[in-house]
């Protein structure tokens, strides 16, 4: 850490500076929007997912 950036310090940037973090974000957000999505309806109601009052594993299987 003896040399830290001046861009850092500053937030100027000399030379080539690229938000990498902006960038990415950008790409990732244009490829989900490029996917197909339909939402055609509701989803069904299950009737045990209603109450929260049943114990952990209620149904079998590990907790």
């Amino acid at each position: 850490m003896k040399q830290i950036p001046s861009r850092d310090i500053t937030g100027h940037c000399e030379g080539e500076c690229r938000n990498l973090v902006g960038e990415a974000d950008c790409k990732r957000q244009s490829e989900l929007q490029a996917e197909p999505y339909s939402n055609s309806g509701p989803s069904p109601s299950i009737p045990w997912a209603s109450s929260r009052n049943e114990p952990p594993g209620f149904f079998g299987g590990h907790v």
